[in-house]
């Protein structure tokens, strides 16, 4: 419809209608019929939101008025004029509308037209019955009146009216009606069309009174919102309850605003005041902010003041928590959490002075292969570019201690004949360790003593019976003792080592 300073919207809307109308060309289908009512609804949802903004710069604009009408009158008029006029041509539009789909029987449950695909009453009513170029000089007229209220043109406010003169399929002249209502349109086309049209004069309305707002007010329409939460607190402990106020902003581009905080001014960032502050000295400070801006409705400068808001400064810290015991051990992976109170753990970087240590986000395994003693350090990056070490923790580094080992689960006492023949080889483990280490008996001797007879000796150098060792003891009797001595073990720590002590068992009945 418009020719001019078209809203990105409205260009879109435009293109929407040419390709359905191309598609139509085409073929009638139920999908493009439906393609229609959908831009239909999307233009009247539309333009009830236009209604809703219309209403409240029309509220403002009355508000200002009531408080300094010299100044207001003229223009607040001409926005009154603006409006009985835009409303009067969507009226005008909208029982256009309402008589054709009265001729075609109205309307479905669903809301969309009974005869939708009907190809002759556009034609016969808005062209052949001339009523299409009585709403064009309506638009016309329209167009021409608001845009006189600012001295525009009905380009310039976008209620143009522009179409190609010249039928490009005969070469012969065409009418504003023909080209949109001519032979061959479906009542549904005709009418997404001419809830276009309203939303052009929507936006036209709106154009012309914001113009008048902005020239009598200097600015001053909301035109950006904001969610914002503000805290009580920043920082509280376990068990207390955190709250915070959640609610929306307005503000406008074109006031200017003064933002300070304990009387100093802040740095104005779109509209925002940007506080910062840093302290060295630990505890819990407040603060408040104060707006000021000069009212464009009476020119005083007004004030509003923030409730007090309350961070708390503290020493940097963190802990490191072994999640097993209090020391390291060698040769095993010693899982170890990490955290800074106030600092994500995403944040903290952890080293180790003696070994390695790898993972993240506060869930970390430390090795270490030697020493007595290494050092765990955690920092984090506090300011932009600063980075401060926030703990520093000694832990000792032990060795993990020797396995135990046992014949048929035992490292002394009796056992049957038959659980000795039963047992394949000496075991060794560890005992109320909480790590999930395995040893594995690697050499032994074995002294076997029966009654009567000299003592027998054995010497195995796999940690299994094999051989004359199995048949021996295959071949034990109640009263024989068992006794293993100078075990060799091997750990997945990576030890080797020989263990204190024997495993000596009597073989009972």
């Amino acid at each position: 419809m418009a020719g001019g300073k078209e809203t990105p919207r409205q260009k879109m809307i435009g293109i929407m209608y040419l390709v359905l109308m191309a598609m139509l060309a085409l073929n009638v289908s139920n999908t493009v019929l439906d393609a229609f009512k959908t831009v239909r609804d999307g233009l009247e949802k539309s333009n009830d939101n236009m209604n809703d903004r219309l209403k409240f710069i029309m509220t403002l604009f009355k508000n200002y008025y009531d408080n300094a009408p010299k100044k207001a009158e003229e223009n607040y008029n001409k926005a009154l004029e603006a409006k009985r006029i835009g409303d009067g041509l969507v009226a005008d539009i909208e029982k256009v509308k309402k008589d054709l789909i009265t001729l075609t029987d109205g309307l479905l449950e669903n809301g969309d037209l009974k005869k939708r695909d009907d190809l002759g009453v556009s034609y016969k009513e808005l062209v052949e019955g001339k009523k299409g170029d009585v709403l064009q000089k309506k638009i016309e007229d329209a167009a021409k009146k608001m845009a006189s209220l600012i001295g525009e043109t009905p380009k310039g406010i976008g209620l143009e009216l522009d179409w190609p003169k010249i039928d490009p399929s005969n070469k012969s002249k065409q009418s504003w009606a023909n080209y949109n209502f001519g032979e061959g349109k479906p009542l549904t086309s005709t009418i997404t069309l001419l809830a276009k049209f309203q939303n052009d004069a929507k936006n036209a309305e709106a154009y012309v009174i914001n113009k008048l707002y902005q020239n009598t007010t200097g600015g001053g329409v909301v035109d950006s919102y904001k969610a914002v939460a503000v805290a009580k607190s920043s920082y509280i402990l376990a068990g207390q309850t955190y709250e915070a106020d959640v609610f929306l902003t307005a503000g406008s581009s074109s006031i200017p605003i003064t933002a300070t905080v304990n009387g100093s001014s802040l740095p104005n960032v779109d509209g925002r005041g940007k506080y910062k502050a840093g302290s060295t000295k630990e505890g819990m400070y407040k603060w408040t902010g104060t707006v000021s801006f000069k009212d464009p409705t009476s020119g005083e400068i007004k004030s509003f003041t923030t409730d007090p808001i309350e961070y708390q400064v503290a020493k940097p810290s963190a802990v490191v928590s072994p999640d097993k015991m209090n020391v390291f051990y060698k040769g095993v992976p010693n899982p170890v959490s990490v955290s800074a109170p106030g600092i994500a753990k995403e944040k903290l970087k952890v080293s180790i002075s003696s070994g390695s240590i790898s993972g993240s986000n506060g869930n970390y395994t430390v090795k270490v292969s030697g020493g007595t003693e290494a050092t765990v350090t955690v920092s984090a990056e506090i300011e932009k570019g600063k980075t401060s070490v926030l703990g520093v923790t000694k832990f000792r580094i032990k060795e993990v201690p020797d396995p135990i080992a046992t014949f048929a689960n035992k490292g002394s006492g009796q056992i049957s004949s038959s659980t000795a023949r039963a047992t394949s080889r000496l075991e060794a483990e560890l005992k109320n360790f909480d790590f999930d280490l395995k040893f594995r008996v690697v050499k032994f001797n074995l002294f076997v003593t029966r009654p009567r007879q000299d003592p027998l000796f054995y010497k195995s150098e796999s940690g299994s019976f094999e051989g004359t060792i199995k048949s021996t003891i295959n071949s034990l009797n109640p009263g024989d003792i068992l006794s293993f001595q100078s075990i060799v073990v091997s750990g997945e720590d990576g030890t080797t080592r020989t263990l204190e002590g024997s495993v000596s068992i009597s073989v009972g009945r």
